[in-house]
Formats: structure tokens, C-alpha cells, sequence
């Protein structure tokens, strides 16, 4: 069974002393090399923050998976990350919404940043292509397969220790120093979705102006309805950092500025598109936020310029409508959805890992529980009201063959909400950080069969002592049964049942602090949705 392939690398973890163990931060860099990236590990932190936890969970097309392994070979932890060398950029038009420029664009290199394990047991970082994936969770199974990668512990503790001087250094060299404001608290960083707004191109004397620009972006990211609602599940910080001159570079213009993280518009000879030096940025915000503490990055131009980006750092411009811009690109950054509109480079060449675009035009798409039984599939466009869920056709640069959950949404033009399929998506990368929101996972029981929750990596929860709650809804006339084992000194024990009705059994456990997993089982095999919600440590 599932588990015991669990039992195993759990009783490393805890041999090890995992409750308490360090985890380490790591900036991992990409360049062109001639047979495909080459990869070397840039920055490292050892410390007691959090996981970055796998949003992406090894979604399809062009990404990396970074994975923290045991001795044996054994996962322990991993994140599937954007290959971000082949690069989407776009721009849209001030005064519609719309989408004017949408380009791929070649990236020759970059850097992203994860947290992995680095307790006792922790023996190796790897880099793999995500293709080579062949289930998740604990599995010695993809050992064989070619690194693109790796990092031997050694290695990495080493780099640790540099990062840390050089860190210190670099911390030193900013006149004056960066410094962090909390704006918005509602819990630890280990257990929110934290948020930080940082300026470039602001000079000492232009703080004031900074702290009233800041402001007026994040009141506006807040009033955003999708983030209102979210409210509780997340941490924003402000981040002050002097720049040598005022202003941003404009290169098309002949405007050079000496500013802390180099921003520039016209990035790839795209007049909207505002770029920042990414390891710029991640050593300033750094010097001040612990990796827990930085989950999306928002970079903010003193111009009011109109333009921005997504990718691993956002940034926005002062321009009026910029924050509607930061906001469709934050949906990228943070949520992995998809673009819907449907100018650009088209591909068919699969179904896409985005979970707001398919190419799945029956009844049986995705996001299939949120489409009425009345509303037609395919969907006209220009029928039904704009929010009303269905499968339109037109999404991800292809006018035909790709389909999109409404006919408008944030994600396809500026100023538009952002609708449920997409409202659905963020709240579950919430509860990814928060742990106690409410994770839900769907899938079919095979008959006889069962399933375990979490069936994402690491395949268990490590909870705080409050309440684990799991609640499972199937086919009605169907029987489901609901188990809830810890792990203790003797291995796997089961500690609660599934009560209620067959088709819907839930547990409500008051649960010390301790690791934890759920199996579902059926008789007879069915679909089933689970919302499981724990106390996070």
C-alpha cells in the first residue's frame, strides 16, 4: 500500500528530527548550454521557515521539478517551478483592456528561488524535467532518471555558509540600508501566502513619495475582491531600499537611471514591458525577509510609465491602470493560471497543465462541477451573462482548438473579475500556505480501491495540535469509508473513522501535533471531492 512507502521516508524524517528540523532556501540559476540549461546553485539559507509548497504540482508543458532526496534516492520534498526560458510576454492596451502585444520571447537565463528539507535525512538537491515524473509522493520509483542537476548536501551546506557572509556584505553595501514594514498581519509566514511590495528608482529623499505610491497599490491590491476575500490567509510587507537616481530606465527613449534593481522598460524591444534584475531583487528583499516571508515578489516603478511583467519577480509602473496590470500578472506568478485571450503563438500540441484552459470541449472539462446543467457546452460567447461558467471557445493564444471557463475574465482582459473556475484556483493556493483554509482534491475510486489525502507530495500533513477536518461528497447510492492514521513510535496507527451518511462520510479530529493521513475507500468505486483543512505548525 501507499503508505508504507510513506512509513519510510517519514521515519527518516523523524529519525532526523524533522518537527524541528532546518529547511534550506536555494537560488538556483539557468543559462543556454549547448545540449539544453545549465543550472548552479547561486544563493543558499539554512533555517526553521517554511516549504515552498508545489502549487504547480507537476503540471504539464515547459517545467522544472526541484526535489530534496534521501540517501536511498527517496523524495522528501518537491516544487515544480516554470521553465521560464522560453518566456510569454505581453502588453496590453491602456485604454481597452485588451491584449495588444502577446510574444514568446527566448530567456537565455534567470534564476528562481524554492525551500526544501535539509534535516538529517536530506542527502541531495535535484533538478528533473518534469516529463520524467511517474507519480507523486514518496516514490524511489524516478531515481534512474538523469538529473539535470544535482547538488550533493556538502556542497550545499558549503554554500550556505558563503551566502551568509556575502549576504551580509551586500546588506552593508546598500546606502542605506533596506528595511521591511509590516502592513497587513494575520498569522506566522510559515502559514500565509506573504506578500512584498518593494520600489526601484526611489531615492532617499523620495521615501515619502515611496511609502504614498506603496500605499495606494496595496489598497488597491487589497480592494481586489478575489484578495478581500482572502484576506486571512496572507501577509503583505513593504520593502524601502534607497536608489542613486530617480526614475527607471527607458532605453527607447536614450533614459538611463542608476537605480537598486535596474528596472527598465521596453524590455525585449517591447515598449510596455517593465523588467527588473531578478537576483537584484531577491539579495535586497533578502537582507531583510526570511525565504517564508517573500512568497510573491512585486516590484514598483517610480514612472508612471504605463507597463509591467509577470515570471518569478512582478512589476508594475505608477501608471493609472497599472494595478489592473499587477493583478492579471500576480494571477501568473502566484496562481499558475493560463492567459484566455486568444492572440498570440498558438500551440496544440497538448492539453495544457493551466487548470483555466483546456482543449477538452465536452461536458467532461475541468472545471465541470461549476457548469449548470442549462448551460449549453461548447459555449456561445455573447449569450449568456459575462461570470457564466461553460467552455468557450478562444484561450491561450489559439482562437480555435483551446477553450476558456468564461467568456471574460481577468486572466483575458484588464478589468474584468476574475470569475469562479479562476477564484477556485487561488483559494486553493491559499490554503497551500495557510493549511487550515480547506485543500480539496477530486478523482474517482476504483472499485475495491482507495485513495490517499493528501495525494499530493509529501503525502501526509504536518499538523499543529487543533482540529483536522476531512469531508468527503460522492455519488449518491454509493459507500465511502474514511480513515485518519498518525504516525507514532510504532509506525502508522489509525486514530479516527469516517461518520455520516455512506455517501458522505466526514472526520472532525482534535489532533495533537504529529504528522497525518487520510485513506477513502469504496466498495463499489466512485468520484469523489475531499476538503481536508489542518492546523498548520
Amino acid at each position: 500500500m501507499t503508505y508504507l512507502r510513506i512509513t519510510a521516508a517519514l521515519a527518516a524524517l523523524l529519525a532526523a528530527g524533522a518537527a524541528s528540523a532546518d529547511n534550506i532556501s536555494l537560488r538556483l540559476s539557468y543559462a543556454d548550454g549547448r545540449s539544453g540549461p545549465v543550472f548552479s546553485a547561486r544563493h543558499a539559507e539554512i533555517g526553521t521557515f517554511a516549504l515552498t509548497p508545489d502549487v504547480r504540482n507537476q503540471a504539464p508543458g515547459a517545467q522544472w521539478r526541484v526535489v530534496a532526496r534521501d540517501a536511498q534516492g527517496v523524495i522528501l520534498h518537491e516544487v515544480t517551478v516554470a521553465a521560464a526560458q522560453q518566456r510569454h510576454v505581453e502588453a496590453f492596451n491602456p485604454s481597452t483592456g485588451a491584449i495588444d502585444i502577446a510574444e514568446t520571447v527566448r530567456q537565455a537565463n534567470g534564476s528562481f528561488e524554492v525551500s526544501l528539507p535539509f534535516d538529517g535525512a536530506t542527502a541531495s538537491v535535484e533538478v528533473l524535467p518534469v516529463q520524467a515524473s511517474s507519480g507523486k509522493g514518496m516514490s524511489a520509483a524516478v531515481a534512474a532518471v538523469a538529473p539535470l542537476a544535482r547538488f550533493d548536501r556538502a556542497t550545499l551546506a558549503k554554500l550556505a555558509g558563503t551566502s551568509r557572509t556575502a549576504r551580509a556584505a551586500r546588506a552593508a553595501a546598500l546606502a542605506p540600508a533596506a528595511t521591511a514594514t509590516t502592513i497587513l498581519s494575520t498569522g506566522p509566514a510559515a502559514a500565509r501566502m506573504d506578500y512584498v511590495f518593494i520600489g526601484d528608482g526611489y531615492t532617499a529623499a523620495e521615501m515619502d513619495k515611496w511609502h504614498a505610491d506603496a500605499q495606494k497599490v496595496i489598497d488597491g491590491f487589497l480592494a481586489d475582491p478575489l484578495f478581500a476575500a482572502n484576506r486571512a490567509n496572507m501577509n503583505v510587507r513593504r520593502v524601502d531600499v534607497a536608489s542613486n537616481q530617480s526614475g527607471v530606465d527607458e532605453p527607447d527613449k536614450g533614459i538611463y537611471r542608476d537605480t537598486a534593481m535596474d528596472a527598465a522598460f521596453n524590455c525585449y524591444n517591447i515598449d510596455r514591458l517593465l523588467c527588473v534584475d531578478t537576483d537584484k531583487v531577491h539579495d535586497i528583499v533578502g537582507s531583510v525577509l526570511a525565504p517564508d516571508e517573500r512568497d510573491v515578489i512585486i516590484v514598483v516603478a517610480n514612472s508612471t510609465r504605463y507597463g509591467g511583467s509577470g515570471g518569478e519577480v512582478a512589476t508594475l509602473s505608477m501608471a493609472p491602470q497599472s494595478i489592473e496590470i499587477a493583478l492579471h500578472e500576480i494571477g501568473h506568478t502566484a496562481f499558475s493560471l493560463a492567459d484566455e485571450y486568444d492572440y498570440g503563438t498558438c500551440s496544440l500540441a497538448g492539453e495544457p497543465g493551466e487548470p483555466d484552459v483546456t482543449m477538452n470541449g465536452t461536458r467532461s472539462v475541468k472545471w465541470r462541477s461549476l457548469i449548470s446543467a442549462s448551460t449549453p457546452v461548447p459555449t456561445t460567447a455573447g449569450v449568456y451573462p459575462n461570470g457564466t461558467v461553460g467552455v468557450f471557445q478562444g484561450a491561450q493564444y489559439c482562437t480555435s482548438g483551446k477553450y476558456r471557463p468564461t467568456e471574460n475574465s481577468r486572466m483575458r482582459m484588464l478589468g474584468y473579475p476574475w470569475h469562479a473556475v479562476n477564484e477556485g484556483v487561488a483559494h486553493k493556493v491559499f490554503a497551500q500556505y495557510s493549511g487550515g483554509a480547506g485543500v480539496t482534491q477530486t478523482g474517482t475510486i476504483p472499485a475495491g480501491g482507495s485513495v490517499n489525502v493528501p495525494n499530493v507530495n509529501p503525502g501526509w500533513m504536518q499538523a499543529a495540535a487543533g482540529n483536522i477536518s476531512l469531508q468527503l461528497t460522492g455519488k449518491v447510492g454509493t459507500n465511502y469509508q474514511l480513515y485518519l492514521y498518525q504516525y507514532g513510535a510504532n509506525g502508522w496507527a489509525q486514530v479516527a473513522t469516517g461518520t455520516g451518511a455512506a455517501a458522505s462520510p466526514s472526520i472532525s479530529y482534535n489532533a495533537a501535533a504529529g504528522y497525518y493521513y487520510a485513506v477513502a475507500t469504496s466498495g463499489t468505486g466512485g468520484a469523489y471531492s475531499l476538503t481536508y483543512s489542518y492546523v498548520k505548525p
